[in-house]
């Protein structure tokens, strides 16, 4: 417990990110200091983002919705198997995993990428949506739809009903697979959307986190094979889906994780022109997203935040440190606010550790982390002399 002058009771000192305090404002109705810091982004080489070969594209932030860079992103256009990430979402809404399908002959028939699939094969759902999104099987599309619906267009009217439900504006479902057809055609800022809804699904997240799965066949197990190419090329992706048809192009909606970061990016790339192409393009977007985050220690253990004073004993107070290092995953080039807040007075005696208020590391409006404040020392109830002072200092107050 230290003696401070009546009148100034909030302090921020000692460690604080790269950058400088530019602003210092009292919070109303608790004692507290608000500080602004900056970590310029030109300082630590974050350039511009590179520029894909496809005709749009987006780089957005999974948590905070952020668009990091972006073209044509609100144009709808040909979105080939990206298709099949709401099919999946439709399926995994209308029941068990294991209930068991019959592939109908139209499955088998409808071509172009294929899991294999045999008319009258016996299969359960989990496993056609296996096939579905590691392989992109268009016949387990089609399995699907008239498993879950009883047709293809009847299994379509549910798949446009659950975009309007997640608020897309520039998509339509014309089939459930992805084939080139007439009005059948989505945005980047909508393939973001089922995306995001997509790795919300553990059961999703795992499978299209995958290169290859075994599933079983009619004549033993069966290995699906994904084209997605970044899962090779990029340690840290772990997802979404890729597509092609002539209309399209080549189109991907792809996710990658940082743990040292704790961030998590999605790249939407429509238009490439090549499966090559489209795997680079996505690795160089997501790698040049990651280079905007930073994960620096904002208010070093042992920091004197905010000193309080204490209930009858004039002149003194305590100093309250964060619980530990306050450490948060920030975008660079961007205000870093701090938001501490902590009782007007305190009374003792106090244990050595007691929490007593909080410190929370913003950026806008987002909270990206929180410490408890608290004493670093134990406080004695005031004594005799400490009473006799404030006796005093009422008695003054009195007369002046």
């Amino acid at each position: 417990m230290a003696r401070s002058s009546p009148g100034h009771p909030a302090y921020l000192g000692g460690r604080v990110a790269a950058g400088t305090i530019s602003v210092v404002k009292r919070l109303p109705l608790a004692l507290g200091v608000l500080a602004a810091v900056t970590i310029p982004s030109a300082a630590l080489g974050v350039g511009s983002p590179p520029v894909p070969g496809g005709s749009a594209w987006l780089l957005a932030d999974g948590a905070t919705g952020e668009v990091l860079a972006e073209h044509n992103a609100d144009t709808a256009r040909p979105m080939a198997s990206l298709t099949k990430m709401l099919a999946a979402l439709v399926a995994l809404d209308s029941g068990a995993l294991d209930r068991v399908v019959t592939v109908p002959p139209s499955a088998a028939a409808v071509g172009e990428s294929s899991a294999g699939l045999k008319p009258g094969e016996r299969i359960v759902m989990r496993n056609l949506l296996r096939a579905l999104l590691v392989q992109s099987g268009n016949d387990a599309a089609v399995a699907i739809a008239t498993g879950v619906a009883g047709s293809e267009s009847a299994f379509v009217d549910l798949m446009n009903e659950k975009a309007k439900e997640m608020g897309l504006t520039a998509t339509n479902f014309a089939n459930p697979h992805g084939l080139d057809a007439a009005g059948h055609q989505s945005s980047p800022r909508d393939l973001l959307t089922v995306a995001k809804a997509v790795m919300k699904q553990p059961v999703l997240r795992d499978i299209v986190g995958r290169r290859t799965i075994t599933i079983p066949g009619p004549d033993g197990p069966r290995t699906l094979t994904s084209e997605n190419d970044l899962l090779s090329i990029m340690p840290s992706a772990d997802g979404v889906k890729t597509g092609h048809t002539d209309g399209a192009g080549y189109v991907e909606v792809a996710h990658a994780t940082s743990p040292s970061l704790g961030v998590g990016l999605f790249a939407v790339l429509m238009g490439e022109d090549s499966r090559a192409q489209r795997a680079r393009d996505a690795k160089a977007l997501l790698e040049w997203g990651f280079s905007n985050y930073a994960r620096p220690t904002v208010v070093a253990k042992g920091t004197t935040v905010v000193r309080v004073p204490v209930q009858g004993a004039p002149g003194s107070d305590v100093a309250l440190h964060p619980a530990s290092a306050v450490i948060a995953t920030v975008r660079l080039g961007k205000p870093i606010r701090l938001r501490i807040t902590a009782p007007s007075a305190i009374s003792a005696p106090l244990a050595r550790g007691q929490g007593l208020g909080t410190v929370a590391v913003l950026q806008g409006d987002t909270v990206v982390a929180r410490s408890a404040l608290v004493s670093p020392v134990a406080v004695a109830s005031p004594g005799f002399t400490d009473h006799l002072i404030a006796a005093f200092e009422g008695i003054r107050s009195v007369f002046t």
